[in-house]
């Protein structure tokens, strides 16, 4: 499984979300990190039917939706719960 991380420069909550996923990584977790600045992150975005910041959703290996929070704040061990990371 892994993390996709949507940000947007102007975000009030970007700068905690982009800390959580820095430690997700720090564990060992595979993040996927966009911008919904840039086109490569509009498109991505568009897909996940993002349409607030931050975002995080987690996708199996076939690029599934498995679990998603739009527009909010998950913690730290609650992405680790469901990422399966100890």
């Amino acid at each position: 499984m892994k993390l996709k991380i949507f940000t947007k420069l102007d975000c009030p909550n970007c700068p905690a979300a982009k800390k959580i996923g820095k430690q997700l990584e720090k564990k060992g977790a595979k993040i996927e990190w966009y911008d919904l600045e840039k086109e490569e992150g509009l498109s991505e975005g568009a897909y996940f039917d993002v349409l607030s910041t931050p975002s995080f959703i987690i996708v199996d290996e076939s690029d599934s939706e498995v679990k998603a929070w739009r527009g909010d704040l998950p913690t730290v061990e609650l992405l680790q719960k469901e990422l399966k990371i100890t």
